[in-house]
């Protein structure tokens, strides 16, 4: 029995040590893990400082770095149409009936095309106008802004008039799409708009006060160069085909070619339209889309002052 008592003592004071020991290390534990705790959490603050900090310079940095890739791929596209004849179908003035005409050929031609649309044309134009807004998107052309009124004495007696009927028009279309496009035709083009302002506002610095404008807030203005001639009904089908053919062909001699063509919503067009891709394609030139920052032409718009 004496044996027993002792050896359960000495038990007792093994287990007595070792558990001591345990508690005693994993305090030491606990207070380094607090320690560590401790050091970490500073040094993550300091790092959360520098992410902050470094946060705007990285936004600022993609987006740099996109604006520079749009830039590349436009010059790249550029290149390419040294070598690949294209042409660029573009209508103005719509929508209206004769819209819908113009997508059913389009789609039985399955080619896409660039839509400049005026404001009071769509309003006016009743269920017709809307639907062709509507196709225009989900078949895939571009839908891009002409103006709210085409109405050269009040949309060039000012930039204030101008950009006030420029708000109205991509409201319209926003309200009818969910976005805003950024292509832009001025009304006659960006030759005849420096004259018109002239003419309305007294001055040719109004169009360059629109167009830097318009550069400013991220659109690309896009004129012609092929005219179809088709805006009045004395030029006639026959015409709009070899004016429209004819102008493609010549662009095959110049060191870009890309054929800008322009067509308004207009019988006639819907007529000759047919004639024109069968005349374009004998040409062997492929069809494409105006695109924000792409092909400009000739008449490229101007910022800054002569």
């Amino acid at each position: 029995m004496r044996f027993l008592s002792v050896l359960i003592t000495f038990i007792a004071i093994i287990l007595s040590v070792v558990l001591g020991f345990g508690m005693y290390n994993d305090s030491r534990d606990i207070e380094r893990f607090e320690k560590e705790t401790e050091v970490f959490e500073k040094q993550s603050a300091i790092y959360r400082t520098e992410i902050d900090g470094l946060t705007p310079k990285i936004s600022e940095a993609s987006a740099e770095k996109e604006s520079l890739q749009a830039e590349i791929n436009a010059i790249k596209k550029r290149i390419i149409y040294k070598t690949q004849p294209t042409a660029f179908l573009t209508f103005d003035d719509g929508t209206s009936y004769h819209t819908l005409q113009i997508l059913d050929i389009l789609k039985e031609n399955n080619i896409k095309a660039t839509f400049f649309v005026v404001g009071t044309q769509i309003e006016n134009g009743g269920s017709a106008s809307k639907e062709a807004i509507r196709r225009i998107v989900e078949e895939g052309h571009v839908l891009a802004i002409h103006a709210y009124e085409h109405e050269y004495n009040k949309i060039y007696s000012s930039a204030e008039a101008y950009f006030e009927d420029f708000a109205k028009i991509t409201a319209l279309l926003h309200d009818m799409t969910g976005y805003t496009p950024k292509i832009v035709r001025l009304p006659s083009g960006t030759y005849s708009a420096r004259s018109f302002c002239e003419r309305y506002a007294g001055s040719r610095d109004v169009y360059y006060d629109i167009v830097s404008r318009l550069y400013a807030e991220g659109y690309t203005v896009i004129d012609w160069n092929v005219d179809t001639e088709d805006y009045t009904t004395a030029t006639g089908v026959d015409n709009i085909v070899k004016n429209a053919v004819s102008g493609a062909k010549e662009r095959l001699n110049r060191e870009y070619k890309a054929a800008v063509i322009l067509m308004h919503d207009t019988a006639d067009t819907v007529s000759a339209l047919q004639r024109v891709i069968d005349g374009v394609k004998e040409l062997n030139m492929g069809f494409e889309v105006l695109v924000q920052g792409g092909y400009v032409t000739r008449q490229i718009a101007e910022t800054e002052k002569p």
